[in-house]
């Protein structure tokens, strides 16, 4: 019920003033779990068990343009998320855009709804 009134809100509001942003990231050693081969045969594979380092990544995604992308070393938590939004992304808004999220919990904070 609560989505379909959100997806029915969401539907009254131009492209133009949607804004999606979200956070993704990716270590060095990360590998396919599973490979191809011909039938009959075994599929072998190296794979890295070190941990090595991880490049996160967030952006902003409006009327199929990305605005705002910053890419960074280690994982995004809630400082990280918090001075991207008051630092860079406010700089791209433009007055009556809304930003929508994901509900992870470092997004459901107070700081970051006041200047967006």
């Amino acid at each position: 019920m609560l989505r379909d009134e959100f997806i029915e809100k969401i539907k009254q509001i131009s492209k133009e003033n949607l804004v999606f942003i979200d956070e993704s990231g990716i270590e060095d050693n990360d590998c396919r779990e599973y490979g191809w081969s011909i039938k009959g045969t075994r599929c072998y594979g190296n794979k890295a068990y070190q941990h090595k380092s991880r490049v996160s990544m967030i952006a902003g995604l409006c009327n199929n343009q990305i605005i705002a992308p910053v890419i960074f070393e280690g994982n995004c938590n809630k400082a990280i998320f918090t001075t991207y939004v008051e630092t860079i992304l406010i700089k791209e808004l433009r007055p009556g855009q809304i930003v929508i999220m994901d509900n992870i919990n470092f997004h459901k904070n107070n700081t970051i709804k006041t200047p967006v």
